[in-house]
């Protein structure tokens, strides 16, 4: 007969948790979490007493190679080498060949989101519309609401000027009254909000490329002179002959 010890269930132990009146100190420390407390502190305690075993017996007239070619920070410590590896000026310009279209690439996806965006908050066309008749005669009797086939009330509008089968197309007629004129106007401040600083990040843009141009510039061979005008610096080539 086969034994029933292992369908019985055992007792669990669970490890004890922090009581409550003492939550604020975090969670309980185990004794697993205690060794490796302490030997993470005595490995911190034998390297204190080796570096002061180490300045002790210090020579101040001592000399080797390595001081020539390593520096420390203001605070005394050491700056070691991290093993960059230094780039070529081919390289260099390289790199800043592409941060440069990246950023132009970000600069003209802002202009063309203006550019949107301004044909849509209709803002005020400029120019005027010339037309051109055969004779006097032709210029006495136009017409321009049957030229431009629209009403009147749009002869003298330079954008947006509906025909008139597309203002037979509008069924709906919309009251003013029915209209919540608050939330439109706090709308379109909302749109003109968004445009301005779209045209600051066009414009910041802008800059840094200009930057970055110039920088690249500065990095090819070929003799330059320096002026500033207005505060803004600005370099000069001189000629050289091509072979």
């Amino acid at each position: 007969m086969a034994k029933l010890v292992h369908n019985v269930q055992k007792k669990q132990h669970r490890e004890r948790s922090q009581t409550s009146d003492r939550a604020r100190f975090g969670l309980l420390e185990k004794k697993k979490d205690y060794k490796l407390r302490a030997a993470d502190y005595h490995k911190k305690q034998s390297a204190l007493k080796a570096l002061r075993a180490k300045a002790s017996n210090y020579n101040p007239d001592e000399y080797y190679h390595g001081m020539t070619r390593r520096k420390t920070d203001s605070r005394g410590i050491l700056q070691a080498d991290r093993g960059e590896e230094v780039l070529s000026v081919q390289q260099v310009q390289l790199l800043k060949t592409q941060d440069a279209n990246y950023v132009r690439t970000m600069r003209m996806n802002e202009a063309s989101k203006i550019e949107k965006q301004k044909n849509q908050l209709d803002f005020g066309a400029r120019g005027s519309h010339t037309v051109f008749v055969d004779s006097v005669e032709d210029q006495k009797n136009f017409k321009p609401e049957e030229y431009f086939d629209t009403d009147k009330s749009m002869v003298n509008r330079r954008e947006n000027r509906l025909r008139n089968s597309d203002l037979e197309k509008l069924e709906r007629v919309v009251n003013v009254e029915d209209v919540d004129v608050e939330r439109l106007h706090e709308k379109k401040v909302k749109s003109y909000k968004l445009l301005k600083s779209r045209m600051d990040r066009e414009r910041q843009l802008r800059k840094v490329e200009e930057r970055m141009d110039l920088t690249r510039e500065l990095m090819k061979k070929g003799s330059k002179k320096k002026t500033v005008v207005d505060g803004k610096p600005q370099f000069k080539w001189k000629n050289q002959r091509k072979k």
